[in-house]
Parts: C-alpha cells; sequence; structure tokens
C-alpha cells in the first residue's frame, strides 16, 4: 500500500540532509512532555508547562488534550466542534462530507497538519477517533511561519503522542446504522533508541437512517408530495494503517523517520453533495492513497533543525454505469438512453493524484529572549483522469498541475521577564499551474490550455502581554493570502467545474484576545475571550449553478466580524462545565460583480453560513473501588437559524433556510483495572431532533454506540 521512491524524492531527501533546515521548533519539547493524565478538567490547556509556549504568545491559539475523549465515540471533529469559534458541519452521516467553520473563515480558508505534515492528502483523517492523538493545536487567523501554510483563516496541527512512549491503544465501537469502529494505536520503544508506530482505523457505517420530507414521485418521475423514507445507498467503509519508524535521541538527530501511509475508502451516493432531489442507487467512489514521508529533528544549543518530505499518490474511481432513475423508496426505471448513466453519460472514471511536499526550517536562538526563524515549503501536485468506459470524457485526459511555495522569515522577543512577548513574521506566497480544460469559445466547447503564474508578499505580527499572574493580553495581525486549491482551480472531474481564471484570495486578519484564570483550593474559573475582524478581497466560494454541478468563483469583496467566548469552572476534582458562544457576520462588501454589474447582495449576510452557535459540555466523574471509575458528560450543541440563500432574494414567506438546532449528547464511562479495560455508552441526539447541516441535508437523528478501549 505504498509507492516507490521515485528520483525527486530521493534527491529531495539528499537535499535535507545537506541543509540546516528547521520546522516547528516547538516540537522537539512538545515530544518531551509527559503523557497527560485522565484529568476531565483540562480540554483548553493555559498552564505555565511546555504548552506555555502557544498558549501565552500573542497567536489567538488553543490547545486541545484528547485525554476525555478517548474512552467515548468521538473523532476528531467531534473534539474540535469544543473549541470557541468552531462550528463543524457534515452533509449526512458517517463519511460525509464536512465543513469546518473557524472564526468565519471555512473550507479550504484552513488548513490542517498532522504532526506539522499537510493533511491535504490524507482523506478523511479528521474523522479518526480520538485514540491516535494526544493534542490538537487550533490556531484562529494569524498562523506562524512554522507550519509554511497558505492559511486564510487559520490552522489546526493535530499532534500524536511522543515518541519515546510504549503504548498499546485498542478500540472497538458498534452502534446505530450498523456502525462499526475499531482502531489501533502501538509504539514501541527499544534499547538503542530505536522506535516503531502502528497505526490504523478502520470503520464502516450503513447510514441507513430515516429522511423526513423527500420527495414523493410517480412513475414518470413527476414530485407529487413528500414522505419520509430511509436511506438505502449510503454505505460507508474506509481503512488506514499508517506504520512510522525510525531513531530517536541520537547526537545526529532528536527525530529521523519514516512513515508509510495507506489508505482506502468506498462511498456510495444517495444524492449529490449539494441536493436531495436527484437519488442514486448504484453510483458509488473509491479512493486509494498512498504516501510515504520523512522526517529529520535536531535541537542543538542555539540551533532547531528540522525538515520533512512526504511524496505518493491518490485515486479516485468513480463508477456510474447503471442507467436508472431511483425514487426514495429504492425503486427504480430503466432510462431509454443507454449511453446514460445516474449521474450523467455512462462513466467509470479514474483521477490520479501525484503529490509531492516537503518542508525546511531553522531557528536560530539570538539570546535568551530573541530568536530568528526561516522556513520554505513547496507542494506540488499533477492531476491526470482516465474514462474507460465513456470515451468521449477528455478531463484530465492532459495533465494539469499546480505548484505552490511559501517562503517565511520571522523574529520573535520577550522583554519584562518574558510577560511581554513580540513576533514579527513576512511571507512569500509563489504559485504557478498548468490547467487543460474545456471551455466556451464562440458557443463551442474546445480544449484551452492555461497558464498561472502568481507572486504575492504577506506579513504580520503577534504581541501578547501579562498583565498580571492570572490575566493574559493578546493581539495579532495578518496580511494573508491563500492559494486555490487544485479542486478550486482544476475540478475534481465530478461535480466541480473548472475555474482557470480564479484568483487567490487576500484577507487582513485581526484578533483582540483576552484570557483569564483563577484558582483556589476547590475551584478553577477560566474564561477566554477573542475578538476578530477579517477584511477578505477576492473571496473564494463554491457556487452551485447547475443543479448538481458548480464552480469555485471569486467574490470581490467579504467582511467578517465576530466575538467568540468561553467559560471554564471545575470545582472539587469531580465536576467540570465549560461553555462557549461564538457570533459572527460575514457580510457581502461587493458593490459590483467582475463584470460591473450592481451586485444586489451588497451588505448581507453570506448565505449557507451560520452566524450564531454555541455549545456547553458538563462532566461529572467519581473514584469507585478497586482503583475502578465512572463518568458521566452531557454536552448540548445550538445553532441558530440561517439563510440557505442570499438573504436579501426571493418573497419572505418562501425564504429556504436551516432552522433553529438543539442537540443533546449523553456519554456514560466506566474504567476498571486501572484504566487498562474502559467501556462507554454514547447516545447522540438523544431526543431525536430533526437537524440539517450543509445545504440544509438532513443528518442522523437519535443514535447509541457502545465502545470497549484497551490500554495498556
Amino acid at each position: 500500500m505504498f509507492c516507490h521512491l521515485s528520483t525527486k524524492f530521493l534527491s529531495t531527501i539528499l537535499y535535507l540532509a545537506c541543509s540546516l533546515a528547521s520546522i516547528f521548533f516547538a516540537y522537539p519539547a512538545l515530544a518531551n512532555d509527559e503523557a497527560a493524565s485522565y484529568d476531565i478538567e483540562k480540554i483548553e490547556v493555559l498552564g505555565r508547562d511546555s504548552t506555555e509556549a502557544l498558549t501565552s504568545s500573542g497567536f489567538a491559539v488553543d490547545v486541545l488534550l484528547t485525554e476525555e475523549f478517548k474512552n467515548s465515540n468521538y473523532n476528531l471533529l467531534q473534539i474540535l466542534q469544543s473549541s470557541p469559534g468552531i462550528n463543524v458541519r457534515q452533509s449526512g452521516g458517517v463519511g460525509s462530507e464536512f465543513n469546518l467553520s473557524l472564526n468565519g473563515l471555512s473550507g479550504n480558508q484552513i488548513r490542517y497538519f498532522f504532526d506539522g505534515i499537510p493533511m491535504e492528502d490524507f482523506g478523511s483523517a479528521l474523522t479518526f477517533p480520538a485514540n491516535l492523538v494526544e493534542k490538537i493545536e487550533v490556531y484562529k487567523g494569524v498562523v506562524p511561519i512554522s507550519l509554511g501554510a497558505d492559511a486564510l483563516g487559520g490552522a489546526i496541527n493535530v499532534i500524536t503522542p511522543a515518541l519515546d512512549q510504549d503504548l498499546l491503544d485498542i478500540s472497538y465501537t458498534y452502534g446505530s446504522f450498523n456502525t462499526h469502529k475499531a482502531s489501533v494505536f502501538a509504539q514501541k520503544n527499544f534499547d538503542n533508541d530505536v522506535f516503531v508506530r502502528l497505526s490504523t482505523n478502520l470503520e464502516h457505517s450503513d447510514n441507513d437512517y430515516k429522511m423526513h420530507n423527500v420527495n414523493r414521485t410517480d412513475e414518470l418521475g413527476n414530485v407529487i408530495g413528500s414522505m419520509t423514507a430511509k436511506r438505502f445507498h449510503d454505505e460507508y467503509s474506509a481503512g488506514m494503517i499508517n506504520v512510522k519508524f525510525g531513531v530517536i535521541n541520537k547526537s545526529y538527530a532528536d527525530e529521523l523517520s519514516i512513515g508509510i501511509t495507506g489508505a482506502k475508502n468506498r462511498n456510495n451516493e444517495q444524492h449529490t453533495a449539494t441536493s436531495i432531489s436527484s437519488v442514486f442507487g448504484k453510483l458509488y467512489s473509491e479512493t486509494d492513497t498512498q504516501l510515504i514521508s520523512a522526517i529529520y529533528q535536531k535541537h542543538f544549543d542555539a540551533l532547531s533543525l528540522s525538515a520533512y518530505v512526504l511524496t505518493g499518490k491518490t485515486e479516485e474511481l468513480i463508477n456510474d454505469t447503471h442507467n436508472r432513475d431511483y425514487d426514495w423508496l429504492s425503486e427504480y426505471t430503466v432510462k431509454a438512453d443507454e449511453l446514460q448513466g445516474e449521474l450523467g453519460t455512462k462513466s467509470l472514471f479514474t483521477v490520479t493524484d501525484d503529490v509531492f511536499r516537503a518542508n525546511i526550517s531553522a531557528q536560530y536562538q539570538l539570546s535568551p529572549n530573541s530568536s530568528i526563524q526561516v522556513s520554505h515549503s513547496n507542494n506540488y501536485l499533477k492531476k491526470t483522469g482516465n474514462d474507460s468506459v465513456n470515451l468521449n470524457n477528455t478531463v484530465f485526459s492532459l495533465p494539469n498541475w499546480i505548484r505552490k511555495a511559501i517562503t517565511g522569515l520571522a523574529f520573535d522577543t520577550s522583554a519584562l521577564q518574558q510577560d511581554l512577548k513580540w513576533n514579527i513574521f513576512a511571507k512569500h506566497y509563489g504559485y504557478q499551474g498548468e490547467i487543460n480544460a474545456e471551455q466556451s469559445i464562440d458557443f463551442n466547447l474546445q480544449n484551452v490550455k492555461s497558464e498561472v503564474d502568481l507572486s504575492e508578499v504577506g506579513y504580520g505580527s503577534s504581541i501578547s502581554y501579562q498583565v498580571h499572574a492570572n490575566w493574559l493580553v493578546k493581539t495579532s495581525y495578518e496580511l494573508a493570502y491563500r492559494l486555490p486549491e487544485a479542486e478550486e482551480i482544476l475540478g475534481t472531474g465530478k461535480y466541480v467545474r473548472p475555474n482557470p481564471n480564479l484568483k487567490p484570495e487576500k484577507s487582513h486578519n485581526l484578533n483582540l484576545g483576552l484570557l483569564t484564570d483563577f484558582t483556589s483550593q476547590n475551584t478553577t474559573n477560566r474564561f477566554e475571550a477573542n475578538l476578530f475582524y477579517r477584511d477578505s478581497s477576492d473571496f473564494i466560494r463554491y457556487v452551485p449553478d447547475r443543479i448538481i454541478y458548480g464552480i469555485y468563483n471569486n467574490l470581490q469583496k467579504v467582511e467578517t466580524t465576530g466575538l467568540e467566548s468561553s467559560y471554564y469552572l471545575s470545582f472539587y476534582d469531580n465536576y467540570s462545565l465549560q461553555v462557549n458562544a461564538t457570533y459572527q457576520d460575514i457580510i457581502n462588501k461587493s458593490q459590483v460583480d467582475y463584470e460591473g454589474v450592481t451586485d444586489l447582495n451588497y451588505g448581507k449576510r453570506m448565505p449557507n453560513e451560520p452566524y450564531l452557535f454555541a455549545n456547553a459540555r458538563f462532566a461529572a466523574s467519581f473514584d469507585l473501588a478497586n482503583t475502578d471509575r465512572i463518568a458521566i458528560f452531557w454536552t448540548t450543541a445550538f445553532v441558530n437559524k440561517f439563510f440557505l440563500n442570499w438573504e436579501g432574494t426571493g418573497d419572505e414567506e418562501y425564504k429556504l433556510h436551516i432552522p433553529t438546532q438543539i442537540t443533546h449528547d449523553l456519554d456514560v464511562e466506566y474504567s476498571f483495572a486501572d484504566g487498562s479495560y474502559n467501556l462507554s455508552l454514547s447516545a447522540r441526539n438523544i431526543f431525536n431532533a430533526e437537524v440539517f447541516d450543509n445545504f440544509n441535508i438532513e443528518k442522523p437523528g437519535r443514535a447509541f454506540y457502545l465502545k470497549f478501549r484497551y490500554l495498556y
């Protein structure tokens, strides 16, 4: 399940070995942390330990520990939901597409990392169970150069356990809709500082939950009413395995390792991602990912070096070979045209992405209070396609490729006994690409070759000041650019059409935050508030303009203002309460479009984006005899109603909107044998509320899950 080393890969390994490069200079320190103990009160860490370099910096960043969630049926997306300013939306059950919003920006405007390596090639990695993860770093708005990212709205860095531990963590979950999840995390250190790590995850769900108010049709396909029906073609199966091995704590390297990742999934598609009007009964996609990566890290007296390189490929097969029209009762009629499939012309289409990513950087300590850091990342993707059934399908028959290069320089300093911290940085963005796509010229479709060459410079700064032992004030600003992703500019060959004229997004990001922490003998109080402002131009958004097809376009100007806050209370080491809420206004500030036509939606909220949401989580835990332990968690989520389309168009009575939603979850966990064996029962959406998400597509109702976890 992995690819051979290419010439480019080998040459890059040699280059990295000879370079004075460093990235993620805080990671060696993080790797030496002791494993987090089980403590229900520590979800966000604002302490004085090794995470202080993050939480006390001027960057708006949260650190989420996963220990509390490992015994329950939580994945990374659900854990992230507990952080203020984050709203996660999925368009269905297990394996469905998700959209994570962070301080008003979402989708590809947020970048994801796995131990500092970009996660774009890891498939549905954010649906991994919490067992495989130690902590999650959430950067909001301004992102440090160490991540080498062109993030516009923030970044999420998933951190796995330290490499110097011996671990065995096995779990299995069974639940509603015939859902099965299994994971294994095993790590062994040998006397010569050689380590081997194995992590694997398997999951399957039928996703056969009930849908309300779906179309009832007659034998000719005409809509004659609505009804309630079960989903019948939405099964999802996925598997991932990662093997990592190498050495640690050597004179020549703190870490020198190689990782091999293989992943595969099959996704039966009940309907498109934006509409439930077209029903499918045979259409499916399969994705196969093969990656190999290498990491080097070394901390000297004043110099920290680190680098990674990753290469591999991802293949997606789209099977649309049945000429049928289905309805929500799973009945079908055969189409008269034998060449037609369910989605379009019959097709057995394979899209292949060849990827190469590398990052090198270095940090030098100029003095005890000052350091300088430089980083460089290079990301390359080539997309090709082949259709073995529809020979007229020429999408990606000619290679399409994009290359992104990001170089950063930063200076850190502190004063007043490190109570005052200041960071200033600059980034250079380079972007090249070649797009071969069909375009309409004189009302005829012709293949047109477009070349893209862009270059931008951004900069920013962050400041924090420890006003008092319990009061921290921080602010940050960045002129950020976000370069188009492959699916946006090249299309997907499926639902998304290419747009060679797509421009990079640009945004002025500003944060102002306040953190307080008061602890007494039996009580801990923690409060955080963050004001954020985003002045974005050439805003990239997906427009579903052709029923089941769509395209990414630029919107000239979007302004986002908002406030997020969270409060955390724990008392007597047995009880805790965490509440967070976010209000955000995402306003279209484009007075005219790119053709000079007046924009009738000027001053209106962006559609299909929530503007008010909140979460609350109560926890209680009790020690029993023989080191047994029981814990109870109650979680409530609230999302205020918002419009599906532009709020200024159409009659008020008939405007489509996603209704106000309140859901409640209950988790009960029992641990025995000093925490080696753990059993939990989870109830999701316990009151069976009708809940909707992306494009007003209904999500699962009440569901129950039983999980067993063994920890050694």
